[in-house]
């Protein structure tokens, strides 16, 4: 019984810590919708030239997209002739990013760590993007699906409904980016909060006392689970209230929703061995490096203050009101998405 209480006491902390940054990044996620189509990002991305690395990495930063969600795009971009070099860099950079993680992580870790993991995001991106070579073979048909429940992966434009700009961004924010969110933000916060009350002193010692060991195991760890950008916050966070090093929880932030098995699959499918291969050594050499810088070459008070937050019981009421909105909307979503799957098995 006492577990169980502690589990729900440290579910809610974490919930209040995330919450209003979460919500505030829907409402950015929005604006964006009503300004950038997918339409825009293909027209800008279709040609082959030295930039094209460098602007898939640009365009992929502020995307609102899992990293299931962005393979229809990027498929798509691919068979209308994007170039390698852009869609191998808006590969990473639009999982390991995004509007709303942007902000979220601002609030909870600060504006150097939210700085931070922009910054290694382009850098990968842009490395993977100018080590690919070109090629004008034949590309494959690639059927556009996705893993994802919801349209946020790749919506249809085919139904043109006149409606309010504010109904559309709501609608967009909501009913796709959070709805797609809501089970794995669920399932990370779960994670974390087993972190946080399970992780041994000594385990997180000897992670400490190994810092090349302990980055390599979070990239294992991270390699076979499906993480988005915004729900590797929370079990980042729990990495850091226990005691880890801030370098460690910055490789699962920033590598862990670009890494998954889903995504190389798909990359080694319609891109290549080789693109793969470069795929994960950009991700790997660029994120190991920033965590070093932070662990050794950052003042140490950039990545430390969340902890006296997330320990302090004193919360404000937008801190409690977004926690109380946000648990609400991710617990309909997900109620919803598991009475559709149990259904289905019915039928």
């Amino acid at each position: 019984m006492e577990f169980i209480l502690n589990f729900l006491q440290s579910f809610w902390e974490l919930s209040v810590m995330i919450g209003l940054y979460v919500l505030i990044g829907l409402i950015f996620v929005g604006i964006i919708h009503l300004y950038i189509s997918e339409d825009w990002i293909k027209k800008h991305l279709g040609e082959d030239n030295k930039y094209s690395a460098l602007k898939g990495a640009l365009y992929g930063i502020p995307l609102p997209l899992c990293s299931c969600g962005v393979i229809p795009l990027a498929t798509s971009l691919r068979q209308k002739g994007a170039s390698k070099k852009a869609v191998t860099s808006f590969y990473i950079t639009t999982p390991m990013t995004g509007i709303d993680s942007i902000i979220a992580t601002y609030g909870v870790f600060g504006l150097p760590m939210a700085i931070i993991r922009v910054i290694s995001s382009f850098i990968s991106g842009v490395v993977a993007g100018s080590f690919v070579k070109e090629s004008y073979d034949d590309i494959q048909e690639e059927e556009k699906k996705s893993c994802c429940s919801s349209s946020c992966c790749g919506s249809s434009s085919n139904e043109v409904v006149k409606e309010s700009q504010f109904k559309k961004a709501y609608d967009y924010a909501m009913n796709e980016v959070f709805s797609d969110l809501a089970k794995p933000m669920f399932y990370g916060l779960i994670l974390a909060t087993l972190f946080l009350l399970l992780i041994p002193n000594n385990g997180v010692e000897f992670l400490n006392d190994n810092l090349f060991i302990a980055y390599a195991l979070v990239f294992l760890v991270a390699l076979p689970l499906y993480v988005c950008s915004i729900s590797a916050i929370p079990i980042a966070l729990s990495m850091l209230a226990v005691g880890v090093s801030p370098g460690v929880a910055f490789i699962f932030l920033a590598a862990a929703p670009a890494t998954n098995i889903i995504t190389a699959g798909i990359i080694k499918k319609i891109l290549g061995n080789d693109v793969l291969i470069i795929y994960l050594i950009s991700i790997i050499v660029v994120t190991f490096s920033f965590a070093l810088m932070i662990d050794f070459a950052f003042p140490k008070e950039w990545f430390v203050y969340t902890l006296d937050s997330l320990e302090s019981e004193s919360k404000s009421i937008l801190d409690i009101g977004g926690a109380i909105i946000f648990l609400v909307t991710m617990f309909y979503f997900v109620g919803k998405q598991w009475i559709k799957t149990i259904s289905s098995k019915k039928n």
